[in-house]
C-alpha cells in the first residue's frame, strides 16, 4: 500500500467520525448523558431504562474494605457470566452515582478496572448486562477522607 492511499483512508475515516451525525454522535458518552447527570441510583435506572436486576455471585468486585482517600479508589470487576454486553458501576451515596458504563463484545471475557471517587462510605453496585438479562452484586467501601466535594 502506498503512503498516499494510507493517509487518504485515514483522513476519510477521521472525517466520518468527526462529521455531525457520525460515529461519535452515537458514542456512550453522548448516549448516557442523562444517566451520568442523574442524582440517585433510581434515576440512573430510569435514565437507562433498566429493569430491576437479579443478584449474582458470578460478579466479583475487588475493592478495598477501607479507603484512606475517597478521591482515588481502585476497583476491579470480573465476571463469569456468558455473553456480557455491558458493565455499569454505581456509587450509591455519590452526588452523581453513575461512575462507569462500559460496553463489551459479547464474545470476549469481560474485565474492567478503574479508579473511582466516592464522597463518603458507600455501597458500590455493579450491574452486568449479559444474555439480555441484568445481574448485580454490591460491596461496601468505607471512606475515611472524602473524595467528592459538592460544587
Amino acid at each position: 500500500m502506498q503512503r498516499r492511499h494510507f493517509l487518504a483512508g485515514g483522513l476519510a475515516l477521521l472525517s466520518a467520525y468527526l462529521a455531525p451525525g457520525g460515529a461519535w454522535a452515537n458514542s456512550p458518552a453522548s448516549r448516557n448523558s442523562n444517566a451520568f447527570n442523574a442524582r440517585s441510583p433510581a434515576s440512573v435506572y430510569a435514565a437507562l431504562g433498566l429493569k430491576p436486576p437479579r443478584d449474582s455471585d458470578a460478579i466479583r468486585i475487588v475493592a478495598p474494605d477501607v479507603a484512606e482517600n475517597g478521591a482515588n479508589i481502585p476497583v476491579e470487576i470480573q465476571t463469569d457470566l456468558p455473553q456480557v454486553e455491558r458493565i455499569l458501576l454505581i456509587g450509591e451515596r455519590n452526588l452523581f452515582p453513575l461512575l462507569a458504563d462500559a460496553s463489551f463484545n459479547p464474545r470476549l471475557q469481560p474485565w474492567f478496572e478503574a479508579r473511582i471517587k466516592l464522597a463518603e462510605t458507600s455501597k458500590l453496585h455493579v450491574l452486568v448486562q449479559a444474555n439480555g438479562q441484568l445481574y448485580s452484586n454490591s460491596r461496601t467501601v468505607r471512606v475515611i477522607l472524602g473524595g467528592c466535594l459538592p460544587g
